[in-house]
């Protein structure tokens, strides 16, 4: 795959500066990219490498127009990035539309058109499947499950598996039948090695255009609302209800039956005990707000100090 700087220029829709006819037939990262390569800079503290890099082009946001020869231009130059990386990596194969003969799929499940169904993965009893999914190798797929158009699930992963529901009677602990399902909406990616279990009676929802990390856990009777983004290792117990919109850092815990409103962000390694109101950034545990947060912690560190003076101040009083 080749195309000029003027022609993916006009593919974007944005202004580029430069030499429109020069060649590019790959993408790279900045520090890593050759000639006839083009790159991207979507963090600042990458623009050290504008100097040294050996790319053709780069896509910046205005600001750093000056600072390179050859240049596309974008308020967002990752998702600029995004956009043509698929024109040039169409050949790893990645996306091919196909279902391995390894992979099982039960006679009852309905699978709809152009979807990808890896090797070893297990669809099963009445599993309904929309148009254009990917499910790569060694997915397991429980009965009774939802998928609906566009989802992406990576290897490793398992939805629909039991919730953890039990009663303890008589000494001893009772399994709760878990009866209900899993509905993924459309456009949602799954992370590897996720587990997402079905409900107990109702039935756990991932929203549309969620993106989900690897190694992330939802309980049952989980809902989550549309664009909502979960980074590694967070987890979400049962019941917990959860609006759109929403930003979660690594290792987040949020316990179960709270409710997490709108456009709320929780910053890594938090733990949600309570409910979120719309729009707060949260962080620490239990979560509070980010700024008491901050202030608390800046408190915190000036203890040592604080102790030693203290201490000081003790000792001459006795003398």
């Amino acid at each position: 795959m080749s195309m000029t700087l003027a022609e993916i220029g006009s593919f974007l829709g944005l202004e580029y500066k430069g030499n429109s006819e020069i060649i590019i037939h790959g993408v790279n990262e900045i520090q890593n990219a050759q000639k006839n390569e083009i790159t991207f800079i979507g963090n600042n503290k990458y623009k050290k490498y504008l100097k040294v890099t050996k790319a053709s082009a780069v896509i910046v946001r205005k600001e750093l127009e000056d600072q390179f020869d050859n240049l596309i231009i974008s308020d967002d130059p990752q998702a600029a990035m995004a956009k043509i990386s698929n024109l040039f990596l169409t050949n790893r194969g990645l996306l091919k539309r196909e279902i391995h003969s390894k992979a099982i799929i039960d006679p009852t499940a309905k699978v709809n058109k152009n979807c990808n169904i890896g090797a070893y993965s297990v669809i099963g009893r009445e599993v309904e499947i929309g148009d254009n999914v990917i499910i790569y190798p060694n997915v397991t797929i429980y009965d009774n499950v939802e998928i609906k158009d566009n989802c992406i699930i990576h290897a490793g992963t398992v939805i629909g598996s039991d919730g953890f529901g039990f009663t303890f009677d008589k000494n001893k602990f009772k399994k709760i039948p878990q009866l209900g399902k899993v509905i993924i909406e459309k456009d949602v990616e799954i992370g590897a090695n996720c587990c997402i279990d079905r409900g107990s009676i109702g039935n756990t929802i991932v929203g549309e255009g969620t993106k989900i990390d690897n190694h992330v856990h939802i309980a049952h009777n989980v809902k989550i609302g549309k664009h909502c983004a979960f980074a590694g290792q967070s987890g979400i117990a049962g019941g917990a209800v959860i609006g759109g919109y929403c930003v979660f850092g690594g290792k987040v815990a949020i316990n179960g039956h709270i409710h997490i409103g709108n456009q709320v962000k929780v910053a890594a390694m938090t733990g949600v005990t309570k409910d979120v109101k719309d729009g707060m950034t949260v962080s620490g545990i239990p979560a509070i707000p980010i700024k008491k947060y901050r202030k608390r912690e800046a408190m915190l560190r000036k203890l040592p100090d604080i102790y030693y003076k203290m201490k000081d101040i003790i000792k001459k009083g006795k003398k």
